[in-house]
């Protein structure tokens, strides 16, 4: 904070002093254009000196106020107007004065040569010009500054949108790892009590599982491949816990070249688990991956004759799945589609992503 403030107070000291310098270098110009010699060296100075004051008054007020209150607000009509009354008020101001000192030198310089009228009139010229010239060189610079620091905080803005969404992310992936833990303690205690041996067996491929979400999905983007044998080790663990175990599985072959989020599609694996297999003969999950014109084409359809109505439509609602729609919002943007059928009987689960 000290060091912008500090950096603030040497950009207002040198703006300062290219100012004095501006004016300095114009007054020179004008005296020495208002250079005939005949003229009384004083009432040069003098004119000179007062132009230049005019000049170095009219350029703070357009500098100041005019530009930034009205041109800088998308209020042009307003800027040129005050701007047009602005020299017209000034003119006058400064006429009245170098008919002022010119009066005076003809009374007590009678001998003094009086510039003439076309002196003048390139006098004025010139000190308005250097305010036209200033104002434009302050409107530059003023606007490349603004545009560097709205740039900056649209920079600033995104990286932290960036950051927002990334941590919202991260939540959301993180809020799997709990809903997984707790479905898989609730079947694991069931089996403690039935099957010592094959607890053990569900305890080792459980860790290994555990590992990947823990490990291999801190990435943005893994290798499909990686969330496929994770979905498939997911399968085998359930194959050993249900009986019986009708899960049809079709995966495409080309799917080695590409990459996903992590963990966007098991949360609809995991689901079709919780609701799809039941003792029932028809009761069933049908998995299909395949890739098409840059197409990720997923589906997975599972019976839920065996749950009452209402336990059939809280599959839509769960955290599971309203996790999944957030992060898929937050990841692929536009560049996906789901879509979730429901008829009381099955329930299916189609997801199109359009592939980078």
């Amino acid at each position: 904070m000290a060091n912008k403030i500090q950096n603030i107070s040497l950009k207002g000291s040198t703006r300062a002093i290219k100012q004095v310098l501006f004016w300095i270098i114009a007054a020179a110009i004008l005296f020495f254009v208002f250079s005939n010699r005949e003229y009384n060296i004083n009432i040069r100075l003098i004119l000179v000196g007062l132009v230049s004051l005019m000049g170095i008054s009219i350029s703070t007020l357009i500098n100041k106020d005019l530009i930034p209150r009205f041109l800088f607000r998308n209020k042009p009509l307003r800027f040129y107007y005050l701007l047009g009354g602005l020299f017209l008020i000034s003119l006058w101001v400064i006429f009245i004065l170098v008919l002022i000192i010119l009066l005076f030198s003809m009374y007590y310089l009678p001998e003094a040569v009086i510039p003439s009228r076309k002196d003048v009139v390139i006098l004025l010229t010139g000190i308005y010009l250097f305010v036209i010239l200033n104002a434009v060189i302050h409107f530059i610079r003023e606007s490349y500054q603004q545009q560097m620091e709205k740039n900056e905080l649209e920079r600033t803005t995104r990286e932290m949108e960036l950051k927002l969404k990334e941590a919202r992310l991260k939540l959301l992936q993180d809020q799997i790892h709990p809903h997984f833990i707790f479905n898989m303690l609730n079947n694991l205690y069931g089996l403690v009590s039935e099957d010592t041996a094959l607890s053990r067996r569900v305890i080792l491929k459980l860790s290994s599982l555990l590992e990947y979400m823990l490990y291999e999905c801190n990435d943005p983007w893994i290798p499909l491949r990686k969330e496929l044998d994770f979905i498939l080790n997911y399968i085998n663990l359930e194959r050993l816990r249900r009986e019986p175990f009708n899960v049809q599985i079709n995966v495409a072959d080309n799917v080695e070249p590409v990459r996903i989020a992590p963990l966007i599609l098991f949360p609809f694996i995991e689901n079709a688990f919780k609701h799809g297999l039941s003792p029932e003969a028809d009761a069933g999950i049908t998995i299909s991956l395949e890739i098409k014109d840059k197409l990720l084409l997923f589906e997975v359809q599972n019976s839920i004759a065996q749950f009452p109505q209402k336990k059939a439509n809280a599959t839509l609602h769960g955290m599971g799945l309203k996790n999944i729609r957030q992060r898929l919002s937050l990841i692929y943007q536009d560049n996906y589609e789901l879509k979730i059928k429901n008829d009381g009987k099955t329930y299916q689960v189609r997801l199109q992503i359009q592939l980078k």
